[in-house]
């Protein structure tokens, strides 16, 4: 389990048949043009000391080797599938990443709630917006900005 991050570009998310989805071919020359992301078009399943390693072949899925903190034994990943593009358990870098991917790709981060990331995420206290099409949720972030996230509840 883990929380995902998926760069979208349907009108209708749950729609993986929409028009709008990001080609793979897209996302491939996006890659290319990216000399911090290495294609890879798949990943090896071992979980060390706990489940043998079998590849696992994923088109379009590449590592982000230019990640500030990225070492041999943990590289955030982007896989591409059914027209978008997702991580797992993304840190602050990798979401600006991942906004700044979405930008070219004309498209939009979302996160597994419905709600979505753009730059305003760094700058009003962590929170995202949940329409990024609507003025007045955007006014509300600014008064919402100095709350404390749900979880300090003291």
């Amino acid at each position: 389990m883990g929380y995902d991050l998926t760069i979208v570009r349907q009108n209708d998310w749950s729609d993986f048949e929409e028009d709008s989805n990001i080609t793979l071919e897209e996302w491939l020359q996006y890659v290319e043009s990216d000399p911090e992301l290495q294609l890879t078009n798949g990943y090896d399943s071992e979980v060390p000391g706990i489940l043998p390693g079998e590849w696992q072949n994923r088109p379009g899925f590449c590592d982000w080797v230019g990640h500030p903190k990225a070492d041999a034994a943990i590289v955030p990943w982007f896989d591409y599938y059914l027209g978008s593009i997702s991580t797992k358990n993304p840190d602050d870098n990798t979401i600006r990443k991942m906004i700044m991917i979405a930008k070219k790709l004309n498209g939009k981060v979302r996160g597994d709630d419905g709600e979505f990331y753009d730059e305003s995420y760094f700058t009003n206290g962590g929170y995202p917006i949940e329409d990024t099409n609507s003025d007045e949720t955007i006014n509300n972030l600014k008064t919402t900005s100095n709350k404390k996230p749900w979880w300090k509840f003291w």
